[in-house]
């Protein structure tokens, strides 16, 4: 899966040169970045197979990493056309450039649910963030479209077993609604 071990100042980068999968490992954060090739699904499927069984399964338990605040998932896909949000904005810019466009464009923002759950006598303050992201560095770039998914728990999770949802079934549970948000 990542030929490549890349390391340094604490972070550690696991890397595939041929796919340009990366997965990023410090003292806070577990980051995959996937970059789909042909079929999304088929890919996924793989993809999540594979990490679960190496990554939740052998990493996570064997060595009893503890203190989980956060889950994450992130798909990135190339647009080929503006969606309706991006039209809206790039004429909103035009109108306030005396008619021209933009050459580049980054938009981001986020979505916070609160969803607090009750364990005998605590209430959680856990939240979903989901993050959505535009991004065209120049004109001659493609448009990236990129959704993060994260599940925060506040407590932290003792270990990844204490989470209602298994790691897995949150990102299926994401891509699903993904492709039935996004993928039109």
């Amino acid at each position: 899966m990542f030929p490549e071990v890349h390391e340094q100042q604490g972070v550690k980068l696991l890397f595939n040169r041929k796919t340009q999968n990366k997965f990023t490992i410090n003292h806070s954060d577990f980051i995959f970045e996937y970059n789909v090739e042909n079929d999304f699904e088929k890919e996924f499927q793989l993809y999540l197979r594979a990490f679960v069984d190496t990554i939740v399964n052998r990493v996570f338990k064997k060595f009893k990493l503890k203190n989980i605040n956060r889950f994450g998932f992130v798909i990135k896909s190339e647009l080929q056309d503006n969606d309706d949000l991006l039209s809206q904005v790039s004429e909103i810019i035009k109108k306030t450039n005396n008619g021209s466009g933009t050459n580049s464009l980054s938009l981001r923002f986020n979505v916070i649910n609160k969803k607090p759950l009750k364990i005998g006598k605590i209430t959680t303050q856990d939240f979903d963030n989901r993050i959505i992201t535009y991004d065209r560095a120049n004109s001659d770039s493609p448009l990236f479209f990129s959704v993060d998914y994260q599940k925060y728990y506040k407590p932290e999770l003792q270990t990844i077993e204490d989470s209602v949802v298994s790691f897995e079934d949150f990102c299926n549970n994401h891509y699903n609604s993904f492709t039935s948000e996004y993928e039109r």
